[in-house]
């Protein structure tokens, strides 16, 4: 299988890339900047270009604006990178009739605790990433092609900005002061835990929305406080917060029932603990 993978620099792409190559497939790298096919994707005629010139047989979507700040400062860069892209993808799966796998978002949910949510479950989008996520769901869905997957990842990149697991381990290391939601939930899963499981869905033929995170349910400060446990290091420096105090709203009960493709996978995804545990040992290896 011959994959386009949009976003390849990101903390995704990075994961899916090795993953799916050891897994015996091509995987061609795409992104703005510092991949072997440099591509923007708002630039309707060059990604039409690129997708003539490769012919792949799936399309994997793991390009986004995930700045939520940025998005809610300019809701048009959030449109043309976060949604309006998917219309041309999806139509091009249509008239091709290969695979679109588009990885979305959990930014979706006001209530509900620790309580995961199903597919089903009612949206609130009280922000323009959430909006403009929510659109690319539904425009990637308009062909029968497309295998959507909400999620939340966390990993290991390197890069200048640190990624939330990164920034957490570096405040457990050096007992950082720092604020712990003890508001915001989710079912964050570790990124090399999601590529394969993403590899697995696709192999086993699964089209339309699905949740595809960790299997359980847990707050932004239960994630360092087991990166802490695995560590063996007392945090004494963090204090709880709510995520509330943020200055663009965010919806904070993020979990996720993935019953529907533990069904399709066949086996059950990662705990907290299996989570934290392959994050660290990204870590320890020093790569992404």
């Amino acid at each position: 299988m011959k994959a386009l993978l949009l976003g390849s620099t990101g903390l995704l792409g990075q994961a899916i890339a090795p993953e799916w190559r050891r897994r015996g497939h091509t995987v061609l790298e795409a992104a703005r900047h510092d991949a072997p096919i440099a591509l923007d994707i708002a630039d309707e005629a060059a990604l039409a270009a690129t997708l003539d010139a490769e012919a792949p047989d799936i399309v994997v979507n793991g390009a986004a604006l995930t700045d939520i700040d940025a998005c809610e400062r300019d809701p048009g860069a959030a449109w043309r990178i976060n949604a309006r892209p998917l219309a041309f993808l999806a139509d091009w799966s249509s008239r091709t009739g290969r695979v679109l796998l588009h990885v979305s978002t959990d930014h979706y949910y006001l209530d509900g605790g620790a309580a995961p949510h199903d597919e089903g479950a009612p949206v609130s989008l009280v922000n323009e990433y959430a909006r403009a996520k929510y659109a690319g769901e539904a425009l990637a869905l308009t062909t029968p092609h497309a295998l959507v997957l909400r999620t939340s990842i966390v990993g290991i990149r390197r890069w200048k900005h640190p990624t939330f697991a990164e920034w957490a381990i570096d405040v457990v290391l050096h007992d950082r002061p720092a604020t712990l939601f003890n508001d915001a939930w989710s079912s964050s899963i570790d990124v090399r835990t999601f590529a394969g499981a993403a590899l697995d869905m696709v192999e086993a033929g699964a089209t339309g929305l699905f949740n595809l995170a960790a299997s359980v349910v847990y707050t932004k400060e239960a994630f360092l406080r087991e990166v802490a446990r695995q560590l063996d290091v007392r945090l004494t420096s963090a204090v709880a917060g709510s995520v509330g105090e943020l200055s663009t709203r965010r919806a904070g009960h993020l979990g996720l029932d993935v019953g529907r493709a533990e069904q399709v996978l066949g086996y059950h995804l990662p705990t907290l603990e299996e989570v934290v545990a392959s994050v660290l040992n990204q870590y320890r290896e020093g790569r992404p």
